[in-house]
């Protein structure tokens, strides 16, 4: 009798090790539910902000008159390795940048292409049809938690989706929680955070499309990942469990 509540005690022991390890695949497959969310026509449009490191080049067929903004068709191809502070005008606390020739330009709120015609203004009191490249150097985003590869991106084409990235961290990871993923975002009246499920396609819609500056994204572990942390000690548990059962029932045999 003792012996056959020790069967079931080890068969209960790697049942319930056999549940936990399984995951339903509907937590696990992308894009579930895909109706009504393919008619979303939200449109990505970045602003700038104090803070902000953009570049701003000027193309003339003379850039020795403008030294320090003015770039020639063969200086173009020259590699530039220095670190985007250095290379970058800086967006002061009030909103403005300072340039060369033309002194103070409010940029806050503006988007790229607006700051671009804006600058442009400035510089055709210098010389007739400036070509004014406006960069954004500072777009980055966090992505932590439960993904491949957590860690702080640049964003170079100054337009990201959450499912790129997403992609730049390594996709998800085996423990992460497709149904609890947070964008953190900052806002001009505060933080709020937006929930995602990764499994619904329908909340990829709206605030939750892109990922706009200085964008967290969290991806939180599910239950299985805390079950897992105990599984060497569990593991080692049942296998000292079932072996001895193993020679109990080997030395019951014998006698």
């Amino acid at each position: 009798m003792k012996l056959n509540d020790t069967f079931k005690g080890t068969f209960l022991v790697i049942l319930i090790g056999f549940l936990f390890s399984c995951t339903p695949q509907k937590k696990i497959v992308y894009f579930q539910n895909a109706s009504g969310s393919s008619n979303d026509t939200t449109s990505f449009e970045m602003t700038l902000a104090c803070g902000d490191i953009i570049t701003v080049d000027l193309y003339t067929i003379n850039p020795d008159a403008f030294p320090g903004i003015g770039i020639s068709k063969d200086r173009a191809t020259i590699v530039d390795n220095r670190s985007s502070y250095e290379k970058g005008f800086t967006i002061d606390k009030n909103g403005k940048v300072i340039l060369p020739y033309i002194g103070e330009v409010l940029l806050e709120g503006l988007s790229i292409p607006q700051s671009r015609d804006l600058i442009t203004q400035k510089f055709k009191a210098f010389l007739d049809e400036p070509v004014i490249v406006v960069k954004k150097l500072s777009f980055k985003i966090s992505v932590i938690g439960e993904v491949q590869k957590p860690g702080l991106y640049y964003v170079p084409n100054e337009k990201i989706t959450l499912i790129e990235g997403l992609a730049l961290a390594g996709d998800l990871g085996n423990y992460a929680d497709r149904t609890n993923i947070k964008i953190i975002r900052r806002t001009n009246s505060g933080t709020i955070e937006i929930p995602i499920d990764l499994t619904n396609q329908s909340s990829l819609v709206g605030t939750a499309k892109f990922l706009y500056p200085d964008d967290v994204v969290y991806v939180a572990p599910t239950r299985k990942k805390a079950f897992s942390q105990i599984s060497v000690a569990s593991g080692i548990f049942t296998s000292i469990i079932t072996s001895l059962v193993l020679i109990g029932t080997l030395y019951l045999k014998t006698k």
